[in-house]
Protein backbone atom coordinates (compact mmCIF):
# COMPACT_ATOMS: atom_id res chain seq x y z
CA UNK A 1 0.00 0.00 0.00
CA UNK A 2 1.63 3.65 -0.96
CA UNK A 3 2.39 5.87 1.64
CA UNK A 4 -1.13 8.17 2.89
CA UNK A 5 0.03 11.27 1.59
CA UNK A 6 -0.97 14.87 2.61
CA UNK A 7 -1.39 17.09 -1.07
CA UNK A 8 -1.49 20.51 -0.89
CA UNK A 9 -1.86 21.86 -4.12
CA UNK A 10 -1.88 25.32 -5.04
CA UNK A 11 -4.52 26.98 -7.17
CA UNK A 12 -1.94 28.63 -9.64
CA UNK A 13 -0.97 26.14 -12.18
CA UNK A 14 2.65 27.32 -12.14
CA UNK A 15 3.47 26.07 -9.10
CA UNK A 16 3.86 22.20 -8.39
CA UNK A 17 1.77 20.37 -5.87
CA UNK A 18 3.67 20.17 -2.44
CA UNK A 19 3.41 16.41 -0.34
CA UNK A 20 4.04 15.66 3.02
CA UNK A 21 4.07 12.41 3.94
CA UNK A 22 1.91 11.15 7.21
CA UNK A 23 3.79 10.66 9.93
CA UNK A 24 3.26 7.48 11.85
CA UNK A 25 4.76 5.37 14.71
CA UNK A 26 7.02 2.68 14.16
CA UNK A 27 8.33 0.52 17.09
CA UNK A 28 11.40 -1.92 17.04
CA UNK A 29 12.09 -4.05 20.39
CA UNK A 30 16.06 -4.07 21.11
CA UNK A 31 17.20 -6.81 23.23
CA UNK A 32 19.97 -5.35 25.30
CA UNK A 33 21.56 -6.62 28.64
CA UNK A 34 24.05 -4.65 31.50
CA UNK A 35 27.06 -6.51 31.18
CA UNK A 36 27.92 -5.08 35.18
CA UNK A 37 25.10 -6.79 36.57
CA UNK A 38 23.67 -10.32 36.97
CA UNK A 39 20.09 -10.96 36.23
CA UNK A 40 17.61 -11.84 39.32
CA UNK A 41 18.31 -15.52 38.94
CA UNK A 42 21.98 -15.34 38.88
CA UNK A 43 22.46 -17.15 35.70
CA UNK A 44 23.12 -14.69 33.38
CA UNK A 45 23.78 -10.77 32.40
CA UNK A 46 21.16 -8.42 33.47
CA UNK A 47 18.40 -8.23 30.85
CA UNK A 48 17.12 -5.17 29.83
CA UNK A 49 14.53 -5.07 26.54
CA UNK A 50 13.55 -1.93 25.21
CA UNK A 51 10.87 -0.79 22.85
CA UNK A 52 12.12 2.05 20.09
CA UNK A 53 9.40 4.41 18.94
CA UNK A 54 10.31 6.20 15.91
CA UNK A 55 8.73 8.32 13.11
CA UNK A 56 7.66 6.33 9.66
CA UNK A 57 5.92 7.14 6.77
CA UNK A 58 5.01 3.58 6.31
CA UNK A 59 1.25 2.82 6.56
CA UNK A 60 -1.30 1.62 7.83
CA UNK A 61 -0.85 1.85 11.41
CA UNK A 62 -2.62 -1.12 13.42
CA UNK A 63 -3.87 -1.03 16.95
CA UNK A 64 -1.38 -2.27 19.68
CA UNK A 65 -3.49 -4.30 22.04
CA UNK A 66 -1.70 -5.66 25.09
CA UNK A 67 -2.60 -9.22 26.87
CA UNK A 68 -2.46 -12.88 25.73
CA UNK A 69 -3.96 -13.01 21.85
CA UNK A 70 -7.57 -13.32 22.46
CA UNK A 71 -7.63 -12.00 25.96
CA UNK A 72 -5.96 -8.42 25.32
CA UNK A 73 -6.68 -5.97 28.37
CA UNK A 74 -5.47 -2.49 26.88
CA UNK A 75 -5.50 -0.88 23.54
CA UNK A 76 -2.19 0.89 23.85
CA UNK A 77 -2.15 2.88 20.58
CA UNK A 78 -1.58 2.57 16.76
CA UNK A 79 1.57 2.25 15.76
CA UNK A 80 3.09 -0.25 12.95
CA UNK A 81 6.16 -3.23 14.39
CA UNK A 82 9.57 -2.86 12.75
CA UNK A 83 8.32 -0.12 10.29
CA UNK A 84 10.76 1.74 7.82
CA UNK A 85 12.33 4.63 9.58
CA UNK A 86 11.67 8.00 7.75
CA UNK A 87 14.34 9.97 6.58
CA UNK A 88 17.70 10.04 8.78
CA UNK A 89 18.03 13.23 10.54
CA UNK A 90 18.72 13.86 14.23
CA UNK A 91 15.97 14.17 17.04
CA UNK A 92 15.30 14.93 20.25
CA UNK A 93 15.66 11.81 22.38
CA UNK A 94 12.98 10.54 25.41
CA UNK A 95 13.80 7.57 27.78
CA UNK A 96 10.63 6.59 28.90
CA UNK A 97 10.12 4.38 32.06
CA UNK A 98 7.14 3.02 33.14
CA UNK A 99 5.31 2.05 36.37
CA UNK A 100 5.26 -0.79 38.80
CA UNK A 101 4.64 -3.94 37.09
CA UNK A 102 4.45 -2.06 33.56
CA UNK A 103 5.89 -2.37 30.23
CA UNK A 104 7.01 0.48 27.89
CA UNK A 105 4.09 -0.16 25.56
CA UNK A 106 1.55 0.80 28.22
CA UNK A 107 2.73 4.60 27.73
CA UNK A 108 2.74 4.14 23.99
CA UNK A 109 -0.58 6.80 23.82
CA UNK A 110 2.59 9.51 25.30
CA UNK A 111 5.19 8.33 22.88
CA UNK A 112 2.88 8.80 19.98
CA UNK A 113 2.12 12.08 20.66
CA UNK A 114 6.31 12.94 21.08
CA UNK A 115 7.08 10.80 17.72
CA UNK A 116 4.40 12.39 15.55
CA UNK A 117 6.00 15.69 16.55
CA UNK A 118 10.00 15.41 15.93
CA UNK A 119 10.74 13.03 19.04
CA UNK A 120 12.16 9.73 19.13
CA UNK A 121 11.08 7.51 22.20
CA UNK A 122 13.12 4.61 24.01
CA UNK A 123 10.90 2.85 26.47
CA UNK A 124 12.55 1.29 28.70
CA UNK A 125 11.32 -2.38 30.23
CA UNK A 126 12.44 -3.26 33.46
CA UNK A 127 14.13 -6.56 34.52
CA UNK A 128 12.09 -8.53 37.14
CA UNK A 129 9.47 -5.32 37.02
CA UNK A 130 7.91 -5.70 34.03
CA UNK A 131 4.82 -7.46 32.53
CA UNK A 132 6.71 -8.52 28.62
CA UNK A 133 8.79 -10.97 31.11
CA UNK A 134 7.28 -14.20 31.79
CA UNK A 135 8.08 -14.17 35.18
CA UNK A 136 8.39 -11.12 37.82
CA UNK A 137 11.02 -11.47 40.95
CA UNK A 138 10.41 -9.60 44.24
CA UNK A 139 13.80 -7.83 43.71
CA UNK A 140 12.86 -5.98 40.63
CA UNK A 141 10.16 -4.40 43.05
CA UNK A 142 11.47 -4.04 46.39
CA UNK A 143 15.64 -2.77 45.08
CA UNK A 144 14.25 0.09 43.39
CA UNK A 145 17.89 1.69 42.21
CA UNK A 146 18.62 -0.75 40.07
CA UNK A 147 16.07 0.68 37.32
CA UNK A 148 17.43 3.88 37.83
CA UNK A 149 21.06 2.11 36.26
CA UNK A 150 19.40 0.35 33.37
CA UNK A 151 18.75 4.38 32.41
CA UNK A 152 22.39 4.66 32.24
CA UNK A 153 22.83 1.59 30.16
CA UNK A 154 20.38 2.05 27.74
CA UNK A 155 21.33 5.56 26.84
CA UNK A 156 25.23 4.47 26.46
CA UNK A 157 24.20 1.59 24.08
CA UNK A 158 21.89 3.17 21.90
CA UNK A 159 23.82 5.65 21.77
CA UNK A 160 26.07 3.75 19.96
CA UNK A 161 23.96 1.17 18.03
CA UNK A 162 24.85 1.75 14.70
CA UNK A 163 21.03 2.11 13.41
CA UNK A 164 19.44 4.43 16.13
CA UNK A 165 22.29 6.22 16.59
CA UNK A 166 22.18 8.64 13.81
CA UNK A 167 18.76 9.90 14.68
CA UNK A 168 19.73 10.95 18.30
CA UNK A 169 20.32 14.58 18.85
CA UNK A 170 22.74 14.04 21.64
CA UNK A 171 21.93 18.11 22.81
CA UNK A 172 18.59 17.50 23.24
CA UNK A 173 17.95 14.23 25.92
CA UNK A 174 15.16 14.13 28.00
CA UNK A 175 13.05 11.34 30.27
CA UNK A 176 9.75 10.91 31.37
CA UNK A 177 8.42 8.72 34.35
CA UNK A 178 5.40 7.53 35.62
CA UNK A 179 4.40 6.16 39.08
CA UNK A 180 7.62 4.06 39.85
CA UNK A 181 9.21 5.34 36.90
CA UNK A 182 8.83 8.58 37.84
CA UNK A 183 10.73 7.54 40.67
CA UNK A 184 13.30 6.12 38.17
CA UNK A 185 13.32 9.30 36.62
CA UNK A 186 14.24 11.72 39.41
CA UNK A 187 17.34 9.41 40.44
CA UNK A 188 18.32 9.69 37.29
CA UNK A 189 18.68 13.68 37.08
CA UNK A 190 20.23 13.66 40.62
CA UNK A 191 17.78 12.36 43.56
CA UNK A 192 19.58 9.58 45.72
CA UNK A 193 17.84 6.86 47.32
CA UNK A 194 17.23 6.82 51.36
CA UNK A 195 15.10 3.44 52.39
CA UNK A 196 15.40 4.14 56.05
CA UNK A 197 13.62 7.54 55.01
CA UNK A 198 10.87 5.70 53.20
CA UNK A 199 10.68 3.08 56.14
CA UNK A 200 10.14 5.67 59.06
CA UNK A 201 7.40 7.86 56.49
CA UNK A 202 5.84 4.66 56.47
CA UNK A 203 5.68 3.95 59.64
CA UNK A 204 4.01 7.27 60.71
CA UNK A 205 0.98 8.26 60.48
CA UNK A 206 1.59 9.80 57.15
CA UNK A 207 1.98 6.50 55.37
CA UNK A 208 0.24 6.20 51.97
CA UNK A 209 -1.23 3.11 49.62
CA UNK A 210 2.88 2.94 48.79
CA UNK A 211 3.54 1.73 51.96
CA UNK A 212 2.11 -1.04 51.28
CA UNK A 213 1.76 -4.38 48.70
CA UNK A 214 0.76 -3.35 45.48
CA UNK A 215 -1.99 -4.99 42.97
CA UNK A 216 0.75 -6.04 40.56
CA UNK A 217 2.58 -8.44 43.61
CA UNK A 218 0.27 -8.70 46.40
CA UNK A 219 2.57 -10.87 48.74
CA UNK A 220 6.11 -9.26 47.40
CA UNK A 221 6.60 -9.45 51.75
CA UNK A 222 6.55 -13.08 51.83
CA UNK A 223 8.31 -13.50 48.40
CA UNK A 224 11.41 -11.30 49.39
CA UNK A 225 11.87 -12.33 52.38
CA UNK A 226 12.88 -15.76 50.51
CA UNK A 227 15.67 -13.66 48.99
CA UNK A 228 16.53 -10.74 51.27
CA UNK A 229 19.79 -12.46 52.40
CA UNK A 230 21.00 -13.59 49.11
CA UNK A 231 24.61 -12.42 47.75
CA UNK A 232 22.75 -10.35 44.61
CA UNK A 233 20.52 -8.65 46.83
CA UNK A 234 22.82 -7.39 49.91
CA UNK A 235 25.31 -6.21 47.39
CA UNK A 236 21.97 -4.37 45.75
CA UNK A 237 21.88 -2.55 48.99
CA UNK A 238 24.72 -1.32 49.53
CA UNK A 239 24.43 0.48 45.88
CA UNK A 240 20.83 2.52 47.12
CA UNK A 241 22.74 5.61 48.03
CA UNK A 242 24.72 6.14 45.26
CA UNK A 243 24.10 8.85 42.64
CA UNK A 244 22.63 7.60 39.08
CA UNK A 245 22.30 10.96 37.94
CA UNK A 246 22.98 10.81 34.03
CA UNK A 247 24.50 14.34 32.60
CA UNK A 248 23.27 14.31 29.05
CA UNK A 249 19.36 14.43 30.56
CA UNK A 250 18.33 18.29 29.61
CA UNK A 251 14.83 17.91 31.12
CA UNK A 252 12.47 15.90 32.76
CA UNK A 253 8.47 14.60 33.08
CA UNK A 254 7.17 12.91 36.05
CA UNK A 255 3.82 11.64 35.81
CA UNK A 256 2.09 10.63 39.34
CA UNK A 257 5.77 9.81 40.66
CA UNK A 258 5.57 6.87 43.58
CA UNK A 259 7.62 6.19 46.64
CA UNK A 260 9.13 9.43 46.63
CA UNK A 261 9.45 9.69 50.21
CA UNK A 262 12.47 7.02 50.18
CA UNK A 263 14.62 10.15 47.74
CA UNK A 264 16.40 12.79 50.05
CA UNK A 265 15.73 16.55 50.54
CA UNK A 266 19.17 17.84 49.73
CA UNK A 267 19.01 15.56 46.49
CA UNK A 268 15.83 16.78 45.30
CA UNK A 269 17.25 20.84 46.26
CA UNK A 270 20.20 20.26 44.07
CA UNK A 271 18.43 18.65 41.02
CA UNK A 272 19.19 21.69 38.58
CA UNK A 273 17.49 20.36 35.02
CA UNK A 274 13.82 21.95 34.37
CA UNK A 275 11.06 18.95 35.94
CA UNK A 276 7.12 19.19 35.02
CA UNK A 277 5.11 17.23 37.40
CA UNK A 278 2.00 16.11 36.38
CA UNK A 279 -0.26 14.24 38.99
CA UNK A 280 -4.55 13.26 39.31
CA UNK A 281 -6.40 14.83 41.89
CA UNK A 282 -7.78 11.73 42.72
CA UNK A 283 -4.41 9.48 43.14
CA UNK A 284 -5.33 7.06 46.16
CA UNK A 285 -2.01 5.41 45.40
CA UNK A 286 0.44 7.76 45.44
CA UNK A 287 -1.29 10.45 46.51
CA UNK A 288 0.22 14.04 45.75
CA UNK A 289 0.73 15.32 49.23
CA UNK A 290 3.75 12.81 49.84
CA UNK A 291 5.12 12.23 46.05
CA UNK A 292 4.19 15.18 43.59
CA UNK A 293 3.71 17.96 45.57
CA UNK A 294 7.11 17.07 47.38
CA UNK A 295 8.78 17.02 43.87
CA UNK A 296 7.41 20.35 42.97
CA UNK A 297 7.89 22.18 46.09
CA UNK A 298 11.99 20.82 46.69
CA UNK A 299 12.68 21.07 42.84
CA UNK A 300 13.55 24.71 42.27
CA UNK A 301 11.52 25.80 39.33
CA UNK A 302 9.78 23.02 39.08
CA UNK A 303 5.95 23.20 36.90
CA UNK A 304 3.34 21.35 38.73
CA UNK A 305 -0.02 20.54 37.24
CA UNK A 306 -3.30 18.58 38.50
CA UNK A 307 -5.52 16.88 36.33
CA UNK A 308 -8.67 17.22 37.60
CA UNK A 309 -10.71 13.85 38.85
CA UNK A 310 -7.74 11.78 37.52
CA UNK A 311 -6.74 8.97 39.27
CA UNK A 312 -3.35 6.72 39.35
CA UNK A 313 -4.64 4.16 36.62
CA UNK A 314 -6.11 6.78 34.86
CA UNK A 315 -2.05 7.39 33.05
CA UNK A 316 -1.73 3.10 31.68
CA UNK A 317 -3.11 2.64 28.78
CA UNK A 318 -6.71 2.47 27.82
CA UNK A 319 -8.79 -0.54 28.93
CA UNK A 320 -10.64 -3.31 26.14
CA UNK A 321 -14.32 -4.65 27.81
CA UNK A 322 -11.90 -7.43 28.45
CA UNK A 323 -9.77 -5.32 30.48
CA UNK A 324 -12.67 -3.35 32.26
CA UNK A 325 -14.39 -6.97 33.54
CA UNK A 326 -11.37 -8.86 35.08
CA UNK A 327 -8.90 -6.05 36.00
CA UNK A 328 -11.28 -2.78 37.42
CA UNK A 329 -8.87 -1.33 39.83
CA UNK A 330 -6.63 -0.37 36.74
CA UNK A 331 -9.32 0.47 34.06
CA UNK A 332 -12.14 2.05 36.22
CA UNK A 333 -12.08 5.86 36.10
CA UNK A 334 -14.05 8.12 38.13
CA UNK A 335 -17.74 8.81 36.15
CA UNK A 336 -16.35 12.04 35.68
CA UNK A 337 -13.26 10.92 33.75
CA UNK A 338 -12.71 10.40 30.11
CA UNK A 339 -9.41 8.58 29.84
CA UNK A 340 -8.78 9.14 26.42
CA UNK A 341 -9.17 13.16 27.11
CA UNK A 342 -7.25 12.53 29.44
CA UNK A 343 -3.94 11.19 27.75
CA UNK A 344 -4.39 13.52 24.85
CA UNK A 345 -4.15 16.56 27.50
CA UNK A 346 -1.63 15.39 29.24
CA UNK A 347 0.13 13.88 25.89
CA UNK A 348 -0.25 17.24 25.01
CA UNK A 349 1.57 19.18 28.05
CA UNK A 350 4.31 16.90 28.06
CA UNK A 351 4.60 17.88 24.41
CA UNK A 352 4.76 21.66 25.08
CA UNK A 353 7.23 20.86 28.05
CA UNK A 354 10.37 19.40 26.29
CA UNK A 355 9.32 21.60 23.21
CA UNK A 356 9.75 24.81 25.29
CA UNK A 357 13.17 23.29 27.57
CA UNK A 358 14.65 21.89 24.42
CA UNK A 359 16.81 24.07 21.68
CA UNK A 360 15.73 22.01 18.70
CA UNK A 361 13.89 23.66 15.98
CA UNK A 362 10.76 21.15 14.90
CA UNK A 363 9.31 20.97 11.18
CA UNK A 364 5.83 20.44 11.03
CA UNK A 365 5.49 16.89 10.22
CA UNK A 366 1.68 16.57 10.03
CA UNK A 367 -1.38 19.11 9.83
CA UNK A 368 -4.54 19.02 12.03
CA UNK A 369 -2.91 18.33 15.23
Amino acid sequence: MKNLKVTLCLLIALFPCLTIAAVNVGIAKLDLNDGQRMAWDGKHQRPITVHVFYPTHDTPPTPIKLGQPGEELFAAGNAIWYATPAEEKKLPLILMSHGTGGSALQMLWLAEKLVKNGYLVVGINHHGNTAIEPKTYAEGFVLWWERSRDVAVVLEQISNDKKWSPYIDPTNIGMLGFSLGGYTTIAAIGGITDKARFTKFCNSDKRDFTCDSQVEFPNIEEEFNKVKDSEIVKASFKRQHDSYKIDQIKAAVVLSPAVVQSITDDSLKGITVPVSVIVGTQDTVAPAAANAKRVASLVSGAEYAEIEGAGHYTFLAECTDLGKAYVKTLCTDPPTVDRAQVHDSVSGQVLSFFNRTFSYNKELHQTGR
